[in-house]
């Protein structure tokens, strides 16, 4: 009797085939799992920032942080670990604050973005369309990622995100 060594082309084909299949459906799944994943951890670093601006809010005796109507991006500039101590005056004191007790901790990606987020703290008691704020004066915080759009694996779902006046983090 004749022994076989190695395997059939046809054995060799099934395998590869079953292989194939198996990449094809785990994929997509990987790719959402990827989505929620950073979604997640940039809505914990939207809890921080909504919690503070709430705290400087309170804190204030007058005036509104931010100053201004349009919602004002977070970005590395307000990082006390990537930019310089300034000399803190009644005029800047918020600011300032709010830049040393809070923004040290956020490890922002190259750019101004924090897992492809960007944040933006809306105006004080105004409603303001632009960005992520969505004409809603109860918006604190928002963040958004545009390439989690509509065309992503998650039609969308973690795009974006925002910081309530009650604490209360929705999504857009």
């Amino acid at each position: 009797m004749h022994k076989k060594n190695g395997f059939t082309l046809l054995e060799v084909l099934i395998v590869v085939v079953i292989a194939v299949s198996v990449a094809a459906f785990a994929l997509p799944a990987y790719k959402k799992t990827q989505e929620k994943n950073k979604y997640m951890a940039a809505q914990g670093i939207l809890l921080d920032l909504g919690s503070a601006v709430r705290a400087v809010r309170a804190d204030m005796s007058s005036g509104s942080f931010p100053s201004g109507s349009s919602p004002v991006q977070v970005t590395t500039s307000w990082n006390s670990t990537a930019a310089p101590a300034n000399e803190i005056t009644s005029s800047n004191a918020n600011y300032e604050l709010f830049r040393r007790k809070y923004m040290a901790p956020i490890p922002f990606d190259s750019g101004n973005t924090y897992k492809g987020f960007s944040f933006y703290v809306c105006p004080q008691g105004k409603a303001s369309s632009s960005n992520c704020c969505g004409n809603n004066s109860e918006v604190i915080v928002c963040m958004q990622n545009p390439s989690l759009g509509s065309a992503s694996s998650t039609g969308g779902q973690y795009e974006k995100a925002k910081f309530m006046e009650d604490g209360t983090i929705k999504r857009s």
